[in-house]
């Protein structure tokens, strides 16, 4: 496993993960075949895999009515869930819906509908 999962970036941002009850900051990488989720923490495993074909919905962590998106929620087709905090939320999932069906981005047991197109 020392190719990466994609052959093609299209978006990489901050992110922030909460996988074992502490938080690790890292980039985030969306690419033509999943997510990536690299850190540099020596003490935690360098990078996450989530294929799309692995992933069954996203979770939209919204505020203020819905007015400010900050992170996400990934349940993949195991039953694994992991948490992201990301900056430009909205771009982010944009990119993701590009990639997955409307019915698997959820917010607040909806479908979720971008505010703005990912460019």
């Amino acid at each position: 496993m020392d190719q990466p999962l994609n052959q093609e970036i299209e978006l990489t941002t901050r992110a922030r993960t909460n996988m074992t009850g502490t938080y690790r900051a890292g980039m985030l990488a969306l690419g033509n075949a999943g997510l990536e989720f690299i850190t540099r923490a020596v003490q935690a495993k360098n990078f996450t895999w989530l294929p799309w074909a692995q992933i069954q919905y996203v979770w939209i962590e919204t505020f203020f009515g819905g007015r400010l998106t900050r992170g996400f929620q990934v349940t993949t087709v195991d039953g694994d869930q992991w948490e992201f905090n990301v900056a430009h939320a909205q771009t982010v999932l944009a990119y993701m819906a590009r990639h997955l069906s409307s019915r698997q981005i959820l917010q607040d047991g909806r479908t979720w509908r971008p505010t703005k197109t990912a460019e």
